[in-house]
């Protein structure tokens, strides 16, 4: 039933006089019951019953917790404390301690409450003192987490009959149903199984003779589950739990309601209710049929999953704004970042997990290209690589690569295709690389599905004009650009991903020694330029990214040059220099290129202590420069213990 369909059920309901009756609402965990009855059902009540004149108030209470009849009862005085505190203040029965009671009766804690009755009231219930003054009839209850209430079912549902017989009570209980049963079949079951191991019962012998096993030995204490299982049954035959549930339920139910949420419509007034931007609300409402879609193909209707994921989108989406995004690509990447983080929420609540058979394809699909976002969803870690992943992606954005590219229908099509197309397709795509149509942060995911095609038999060759293509696409590069192995992260078979990090290596160590020399120009270029320091910066930092990447700079210019530089420079360049310094060697980690550094770094060393500025901020300036040196050397250089004596 839709909400309005219910809503209309829920307030003809209420005006019915003919029997009592109380009505459920069945519907499953997280589809979004309470969020409907605490607002849309209880605003339409509230409004029937002010023109009706009735004016009943709606008490919502939950039942989450309950450990028995007690505990649901304070509950639900608690729910009208304000109501019986008015009504206490006019009893004189207690005398001046009636006024020490209202003074603290509507504490926001119940367990302070409950200390207080206690002291003052002992002996006597919350529950009896209140109910003692109020009509209870003027009251309409809404029962919430029925199922996840650790009294007996059974005695909770013959509490609601005494509310709707007795005290002519309008009662509506939200629960899922299926679990109502499950629990009323399985809440005996530990005594159940209890009695089967009281050997004082003469127990008949089972017609199956290989189920009675040693049992029957005096001498063994040992029972079999299935033995034990054949007692329960020869004392319980008729599941008498669960039958006794349906009774209660049949003779307090009068109407049960199935709740089938209107997902998009929920999710739309959960975004209307949140404090965000206008422009990102916007896309997230955009998005509610794909959201639905999602739950439907991962069967998780489950809306508490879609508030994990607000949680967890909001904070990605304000990284975004510390990324150098381009304009063009910004509304591109927070679509993506949306739908990414949506589906790892759902997979991780749901506990996905894929069918046995999709194994050998699923292998070929990457689960996502954001491991930062699946990381943060699942364990609430953020990793600064998530800005490099928003880079990589927008670098595919701008190389337009299409559904219908080469290599999309090869990577997603192969494995039902013939050798001939497949082929054909690798043929497109070599011609692409010819033409430098890839971006190098792509060439990962094009080396992992040519070697899984050789892996089934196709010619090697294949890979080697891959290879000399990427190369030469690479020396072209303006900067030193290396193909990222983490590319190759979803590969579960280990030898077949060993060969791929194989390929990887061969090429970023081309790209390494080739651009050895390229790059040793370029920093002395840049040294020689009158905005060195912006252009280092650009040079260390093309994308605008927090994290700088593990790069040898220092020994791509002689020492004297650096310098030369230094003496140079103001006060406020020395200071930008020294960021730049801390962004390419920081405190935190140790970086591998600094062994490439090492002797550049000791010269400069030498040559700032030689160095005399009468400035003396400028002369503070290079000291403090120095000793950042120094730290550096500080934190890389091996540690070598001392000979004790």
């Amino acid at each position: 039933m839709t909400e309005k369909q219910i809503t209309e059920e829920i307030l003809r309901y209420l005006k019915d006089e003919s029997y009592n009756y109380a009505v459920l609402i069945d519907g499953e965990w997280g589809s979004g019951k309470t969020f409907f009855a605490n607002r849309t059902l209880t605003e339409a009540i509230n409004e029937q019953e002010k023109q009706l004149e009735t004016n009943r108030s709606v008490k919502y209470i939950s039942l989450y917790g309950c450990k028995n009849m007690t505990d649901v009862q304070e509950n639900v005085a608690w729910s009208f404390a304000e109501d019986a505190r008015q009504k206490i203040q006019k009893k004189v029965k207690w005398g001046d301690t009636a006024e020490k009671i209202t003074g603290n009766f509507v504490l926001t804690s119940q367990k302070i409450g409950n200390v207080i009755m206690k002291k003052f009231l002992s002996g006597e219930s919350l529950y009896e003192i209140s109910t003692d003054w109020l009509n209870l009839g003027s009251f309409i209850f809404i029962f919430d987490d029925l199922e996840r209430c650790d009294c007996p079912i059974n005695e909770v549902l013959g509490f609601f009959n005494e509310l709707v017989e007795h005290e002519n009570t309008k009662v509506i209980i939200i629960a899922n149903e299926k679990e109502l049963s499950d629990i009323a079949e399985t809440q005996y079951l530990e005594l159940q199984y209890y009695l089967t191991l009281d050997d004082r019962i003469q127990w008949p012998k089972s017609d199956k003779s290989n189920t009675w096993t040693h049992y029957n030995n005096k001498n063994s204490t040992s029972l079999s589950f299935r033995e034990m299982e054949r007692r329960r049954e020869l004392l319980f035959p008729a599941a008498e739990g669960n039958d006794n549930y349906r009774r209660i339920r049949e003779k307090v139910i009068g109407v049960t309601l199935k709740y089938d949420p209107n997902i998009p419509e929920i999710i739309s007034q959960i975004i209307d209710a949140l404090n965000y931007e206008n422009s990102i609300k916007e896309l997230l409402r955009a998005k509610k049929v794909s959201f639905e879609s999602t739950m439907e193909y991962y069967h998780h209707r489950n809306l508490r999953t879609f508030q994990f994921f607000l949680s967890k989108v909001t904070y990605l989406l304000e990284q975004l704004k510390n990324i150098n995004i381009e304009q063009d690509y910004y509304d591109i990447i927070c679509n993506q970042v949306i739908s990414e983080t949506f589906t790892q929420a759902v997979k991780f609540k749901s506990n996905y997990q894929p069918p046995k058979e999709d194994y050998p394809w699923l292998i070929t699909k990457q689960d996502t290209d954001f491991l930062s976002i699946k990381q943060y969803v699942e364990t609430g870690t953020y990793d600064e690589e998530y800005a490099n992943e928003v880079q990589k992606f927008q670098n595919e954005l701008k190389a337009n690569i299409s559904s219908d590219d080469p290599y999309n229908l090869l990577h997603r099509q192969y494995y039902y295709q013939t050798q001939a197309w497949c082929e054909e397709q690798l043929e497109k795509i070599l011609k692409q690389l010819e033409s430098n149509k890839y971006p190098i942060s792509f060439y990962g995911k094009i080396i992992t599905t040519i070697q899984r095609l050789i892996n089934l038999g196709f010619d090697e060759e294949y890979m080697n004009r891959t290879k000399k293509m990427m190369l030469a696409n690479i020396s072209k590069a303006d900067e030193e650009n290396l193909i990222d192995p983490k590319d190759v992260w979803f590969i579960e078979e280990s030898e077949f991903k060993e060969k791929v990090i194989a390929i990887i290596t061969d090429i970023n160590e081309a790209i390494k020694n080739r651009s050895e020399v390229a790059s040793r120009e370029s920093v002395t270029d840049i040294l020689s330029e009158p905005d060195w320091l912006d252009k280092l910066d650009r040079y260390i930092n093309p994308t605008g990214l927090q994290y700088i990447q593990d790069m040898h700079v220092f020994s791509k210019a002689p020492a004297k040059q650096w310098l030369k530089n230094i003496h140079e420079a103001s006060p406020r360049d020395i200071d930008d220099f020294r960021e730049i310094l801390s962004e390419l060697y920081p405190n935190s980690v140790r970086r591998k290129s600094y062994f490439k550094d090492a002797d550049t770094i000791k010269a400069i060393i030498e040559g700032l202590k030689k160095m005399e500025e009468e400035d003396l901020i400028k002369k503070a300036c290079t000291g403090w420069l120095c000793a950042q040196f120094e730290e550096i050397v500080k934190i890389h250089e091996p540690q070598v213990e001392q000979e004790t004596e």
